[in-house]
């Protein structure tokens, strides 16, 4: 037995397919002053603290000397 798939039939109608596509492409660069200046700190401070070692090392070396 082979069963038929009913048919369908619609009235007569006009489909009004309309298709509007709006493409916005935007690119955004957002840069935050508080990270710049948290590594310009940084920077600042490992600077700091490598020439006050290298002060406190020249101060032991010279006072090795007799």
């Amino acid at each position: 037995m082979v069963k038929k798939e009913p048919e369908i039939k619609s009235g007569p109608s006009t489909t009004n397919n309309k298709s509007d596509i709006k493409v916005n492409n935007q690119f955004s660069l957002t840069i935050n002053f508080g990270d710049s200046l948290n590594v310009l700190a940084l920077i600042a401070g490992i600077y700091l603290i490598k020439r006050i070692t290298k002060k406190k090392k020249l101060q032991k070396h010279m006072e090795q000397w007799p």
